[in-house]
């Protein structure tokens, strides 16, 4: 059955309360790489899996107006952003980044590679909403943003387990560049999808 739908908060600019909690629930996706350690490959990536599917039902719902989405509306309206209303979500898209990254990389690179967006995404979407002053790209980036994504991001690089510092360090240079360049493609998926190439790139190269 499809409905009709009236606007709601979610097609209205997102508050920075509203990017609060779209930020809360990016962090919670840290059970990804932090699972990935835990939990066999194959239960990891069927977990992954089932998220992603879910995920990209309820988008689908969503665009379609089918009436089932009224059990989580109330909860996504208020963390869906503008230019989200007419696509995929960011949940949608960072679920099947952390499938694809843990199917194709190594465990350390794909754990820094979901680090980074995760931890650096969620930092310069706060300080760059609240202080960032000095934008420096077409897609509205601040360096005051970037700068906080980069300074998050470095925090994996010092404690994944397997993962030499220097790549750690590097692939957080090459997450900031990447997120702050990013336009048509969303960074949920362009960050953690270049990160983790480089990461197992240069662990398989290092290791000879």
């Amino acid at each position: 059955m499809i409905t009709s739908s009236v606007p709601g908060p979610a097609v209205a600019q997102l508050d920075y309360r509203g990017e609060v909690w779209r930020k809360l629930l990016h962090l919670f996706a840290m059970v990804m790489p932090i699972g990935y350690h835990f939990a066999p490959r194959w239960l990891a990536l069927s977990a992954m899996l089932a998220a992603f599917l879910f995920s990209l039902f309820a988008d689908i719902c969503r665009l379609r107006k089918w009436s089932i989405q009224r059990y989580w509306t109330p909860i996504t309206d208020y963390i869906v952003r503008p230019k989200e209303s007419g696509g995929f979500t960011g949940a949608t898209h960072i679920l099947f980044s952390g499938f694809v990254c843990l199917l194709l990389f190594s465990v350390p690179a794909a754990t820094l590679a979901m680090c980074t967006i995760i931890l650096g995404d969620s930092a310069a979407a706060l300080v760059g909403r609240k202080w960032g002053r000095h934008k420096f790209t077409h897609a509205n980036r601040s360096w005051e943003g970037s700068l906080s994504f980069l300074a998050a991001s470095q925090i994996a690089a010092f404690l994944i387990p397997g993962l030499p510092l220097w790549i750690g360090i590097t692939g957080a240079v090459i997450g900031t560049l990447v997120e702050a360049f990013s336009n048509q493609i969303d960074d949920n998926l362009s960050v953690p999808l270049v990160v983790g190439l480089f990461a197992h790139l240069a662990m398989l190269i290092s290791s000879r």
